[in-house]
């Protein structure tokens, strides 16, 4: 399996990561035995990039894939992200916390690897960006002081998360380039 850096962490992880998303279903709908099978082949093969979101089945791809790892005695690098609902918007480093304590909980770990902004971001909120999870964000709710990021760095403080990024694609892009210039963000998800 050949291996990529994996953007700001200094970490190297495979070039080919397991997906657990709704797509596929295996996290969402398969059955424990074939959980248990695809994960264990994908490491054996030398995959140990693991991405999901608690918004993935509500939550049963965390829940599913932190048992199946568990399972296997397996400690891959997992990424999984936080997505934000107009309404959280009141109190986001609270929402950020909940967010991030109900993955570690689901997932049955101590710390997360990797969380990642699953928002856009525009100039305006909204109830629901172009694409993707959650509410449209502003620069200001993910960079100001009581913000997402302010929020993540904290965590990170606490030992509750290794590395943070965002999404890069959707929202607007002025926005987004705002984002990626702070130079706060770990990774960035692209549109490939």
């Amino acid at each position: 399996m050949k291996r990529r850096p994996l953007g700001r962490t200094g970490l190297s992880v495979s070039e080919i990561g397991l997906g657990c998303g709704p797509t596929a279903g295996l996290m969402v709908r398969g059955d424990e035995k074939a959980r248990r099978d695809a994960v264990a082949r994908a490491l054996e093969l030398g995959i140990d990039y693991f991405d999901t979101a608690p918004a993935y089945g509500d939550t049963l791809s965390e829940q599913h894939l932190g048992a199946t790892l568990r399972a296997l005695g397996a400690k891959p690098f997992v990424a999984t992200k936080i997505a934000l609902e107009l309404t959280d918007l009141a109190d986001i480093p609270g929402a950020v916390t909940r967010s991030v304590e109900g993955s570690i909980a689901r997932l049955g770990v101590k710390r997360l690897d990797l969380v990642q902004l699953h928002n856009r971001v525009a100039t305006a909120r909204a109830v629901k960006a172009d694409i993707g999870t959650g509410a449209m964000l502003t620069v200001d709710d993910v960079l100001a002081a009581d913000g997402v990021v302010p929020t993540l760095e904290r965590l990170r403080a606490k030992g509750l998360v290794a590395y943070f990024g965002c999404c890069a694609y959707g929202g607007e892009p002025a926005s987004v380039a705002r984002l990626i210039d702070s130079g706060l963000f770990a990774t960035i998800l692209l549109h490939y």
